[in-house]
């Protein structure tokens, strides 16, 4: 089985992150599911919602897919439910434990490459499984790593949306209501999530 991780903070999750995974399913081929893996942990300890949070808007997310893509689409809290230190080494190992015979890809975002050889033995993560890169607006698009394929087709949609955009329109009591699904801006509003005033 073909498992392609979607790895991320998810903080919050939003409509570009939709976006991304309805059109993996179009541009990756021989996808099984895709699981949304949300970090316990940000891997350069940038400060994050607290993980239930998170994982409660990842459902909302799924939620709001497209029914094909969502009965393929799961939620894997590997990360947060054993509090995993953020290498993304250490989970793609454990998972492999958890599910032989299952095949693993990762799939993140261009914003991404900038600081891919940061990520703990990054080296060693290109060897173990190939990477999807979903390209961003605004970013740098073009691959330099083995193991590396770019996403990309003439139909493809492609946005600058974020999670900072989104914490820091909320900072400033701007609308998110285009921006996430509905059901999360409850969330996040019911509980006035991001609200630092």
């Amino acid at each position: 089985m073909q498992i392609v991780l979607f790895g991320g903070s998810f903080n919050p999750p939003h409509l570009g992150h939709l976006l991304v995974i309805e059109q993996a399913f179009e541009l990756i081929g021989k996808i099984d599911e895709l699981w949304l893996l949300p970090a316990f942990k940000h891997t350069f300890q940038k400060e994050l919602a607290p993980s239930s949070d998170r994982l409660a808007m990842a459902e909302l997310l799924i939620n709001e897919l497209a029914d094909g893509v969502k009965k393929r689409t799961r939620l894997e809290t590997i990360e947060c439910d054993k509090r995993l230190s953020g290498e993304t080494l250490e989970t793609v190992n454990i998972l492999y434990k958890m599910y032989p015979g299952k095949t693993f890809s990762f799939l993140m975002g261009s914003d991404q490459l900038p600081t891919f050889t940061k990520w703990g033995h990054y080296q060693e993560l290109l060897k173990l499984l190939p990477f999807y890169v979903y390209p961003r607006s605004g970013s740098h698009n073009s691959i330099t790593y083995p193991n590396m394929t770019l996403l990309q087709s003439p139909t493809q949609v492609v946005t600058n949306l974020s999670s900072t955009i989104i914490r820091e329109r909320l900072q400033q009591h701007l609308s998110i209501a285009k921006l996430v699904p509905k059901a999360v801006a409850n969330y996040i509003n019911s509980i006035q999530l991001y609200d630092n005033s």
